[in-house]
């Protein structure tokens, strides 16, 4: 294994859909923590993708059922101006139920195992849509910290 950080490499074997992140392994400024009970991967200070596996149970947000788990696939941190490219390239994908603004790949989605290895290709070659500025967020200046 690569020399990973001991709290990158626990969040990381704790996850059995880790191996789709295996080409960013190399590089140095991975980090990777939990976040909505998922795996948040970062590239030193940007979020670019956080697998979830949550199982398929979790189906409904606000009394509405989506028909697919809503915390059990890949989220994919990106801002609204890039949707419309990155949904050309990935038909399919959808803005998560919760997290509008990123869009979500289901694990139960016919092109799942064929689109997550794509996307982190991209993600791996620097492509700039996909990934937000990680930090903190002071709660009442709304200030990244």
């Amino acid at each position: 294994m690569l020399d990973l950080d001991l709290k990158t490499q626990r969040a990381l074997d704790a996850f059995s859909q880790s191996h789709w992140i295996e080409p960013l392994l190399k590089r140095p400024e991975l980090t990777a923590k939990r976040m909505f009970g998922g795996l948040a991967i970062y590239l030193g200070e940007t979020l670019v993708i956080v697998l979830m596996e949550s199982g398929e149970d979790n189906r409904t947000w606000k009394g509405v059922n989506f028909g697919f788990g809503i915390w059990n696939g890949i989220l994919i941190p990106t801002s609204r101006e890039h949707h419309r490219t990155i949904l050309r390239d990935f038909p399919g994908l959808i803005p998560h139920p919760v997290l509008a603004k990123w869009l979500y790949l289901p694990m139960s989605h016919d092109h799942y195992e064929s689109y997550t290895p794509k996307i982190v290709r991209f993600i791996a070659k620097g492509d700039e849509r996909f990934g937000v500025l990680g930090g903190t967020r002071n709660r009442k200046t709304g200030v990244r910290h």
